[in-house]
């Protein structure tokens, strides 16, 4: 009974999962022609709330998403596709808890600790801050690589298991690698990176429930 209700719980998460990961993919995309400007002065604005809350959302989408792309998958992935998706989810549990960060700490800082302030927001724009920052400035490039990584292990995997698109899998890790190239690519302009990682979680999310929809449609 206990392994039924298991299986049932892992179709379900599958299920889930493929609709979050589409969710998840277009707010990605969306959410890079609307973001404001790093700054200061933009911590106290309804856009930065707005940016900041859809920013936790979309990772914990993406967080559910990426759970139900690996169980679906998972025999085949083998230990790549686990090193691959504990990596990967670790990136979006770090951008989820920096997100809540920006929006309902960072504002309450701007008048007392507008240096501080300044520093995080600085961060993914590469500036160099006048106070300490604590973790944060380390954290960022631990998620860089998180990013990175998880995202290319991830892709592989889901690409050599064949369950899923493999070219979905193929765009995933190639998504990953290619935000490397944020080194040369200027901050703001550099998020436009942003965008084939949100259509490989679209596509990934779309194969993920229609694949849900005909093995349930084939039962009746």
């Amino acid at each position: 009974m206990k392994k039924n209700n298991r299986g049932a719980t892992a179709e379900s998460v599958i299920q889930f999962g493929g609709f979050f990961a589409i969710l998840a993919g277009i707010l990605y995309i969306s959410i890079q022609f609307f973001h404001p400007a790093d700054q200061l002065s933009s911590v106290n604005t309804d856009l930065w709330m707005i940016t900041a809350v859809i920013t936790i959302s979309f990772s914990l989408f993406s967080l559910i998403g990426i759970l139900g792309i690996y169980l679906k998958q998972a025999e085949e992935t083998r230990w790549l596709g686990l090193i691959g998706w504990v990596t990967f989810s670790l990136f979006w549990f770090i951008s989820m808890n920096f997100s809540f960060i920006e929006a309902f700490v960072l504002p309450l800082l701007t008048d007392d600790a507008p240096r501080f302030v300044e520093g995080i927001t600085g961060i993914f724009g590469g500036l160099q801050s006048e106070v300490n920052l604590g973790i944060f400035p380390i954290l960022a490039p631990i998620a860089g690589i998180l990013y990175t990584v998880g995202g290319l292990l991830f892709g592989i995997a889901t690409y050599r298991a064949g369950v899923l698109p493999p070219m979905a899998g193929a765009l995933l890790a190639a998504s990953a690698v290619i935000t490397l190239a944020a080194a040369v690519i200027p901050h703001p302009f550099d998020r436009l990176l942003a965008i084939p990682m949100g259509i490989a979680f679209i596509w990934l999310g779309t194969a993920l429930w229609y694949s849900f929809k005909r093995k349930n449609g084939n039962h009746h």
